[in-house]
């Protein structure tokens, strides 16, 4: 809403208090007790440690002001699973274990992480996977969004380490899937085990 502009002496109605003063108060509020939505209006919520604005139609959350608020997963696969050889074909980590999931991204054991209604946005994706053999010659690590674009790390020859990782920073839509998925070129399959972390950083 604009500066009111009222002249020295104006009487400040209802109007002027709604419009210019209320609904530009960032009011501490609750998740179940939001006031009328106006777009633009921002409120803290006590109860989930998130700032929420409202974009004309629904409330939209656009960050946190403390660690509870945070809207990510945090993955793990601890039981091994085995990659088949082939540099040209690529399979998804499935994980087995959610140490963090705030909106329902994913019920384990899952290799597909689902963006929830809302909460599209700039995601920062990060995934170490350990090998329990060099994975050879033109491997690969992606993350894969969408089943359609994919951020793709080569992971070297046969020398390579047996750990490698991936890290990006990349928009996901609503209802858009995230995988992680591997390549390998030893000649046979390889078990593997890893970790993934995803948080999302703005609307």
């Amino acid at each position: 809403m604009p500066d009111a502009g009222l002249a020295d002496g104006s009487v400040l109605t209802s109007a002027n208090y709604d419009t210019y003063l209320r609904q530009q108060v960032v009011a501490q509020v609750t998740s179940g007790t939001r006031p009328t939505g106006v777009e633009g209006r921002l409120v803290t919520e006590t109860d989930t440690d998130r700032i929420v604005c409202y974009d004309g139609t629904n409330w939209v959350r656009v960050g946190n002001y403390g660690s509870a608020g945070r809207s990510g997963v945090q993955l793990a696969r601890f039981a091994t699973q085995s990659i088949p050889t082939g540099t040209s074909t690529f399979t998804a980590v499935s994980w087995d274990v959610e140490t963090t999931d705030t909106d329902g991204y994913i019920a384990a054991t899952s290799d597909t992480i689902t963006i929830p209604t809302g909460l599209g946005g700039l995601y920062a994706i990060s995934a170490v996977i350990s090998w329990a053999s060099t994975p050879g010659t033109n491997s690969t690590i992606e993350v894969y969004v969408n089943g359609t674009t994919s951020w793709r790390h080569p992971i070297g020859a046969a020398t390579q380490m047996t750990t490698c990782a991936v890290s990006v920073i990349v928009p996901v839509a609503a209802a858009q899937t995230v995988q992680i998925r591997l390549s390998q070129g030893s000649g046979g399959a390889i078990n593997v085990t890893g970790n993934l972390e995803m948080w999302r950083l703005s609307a």
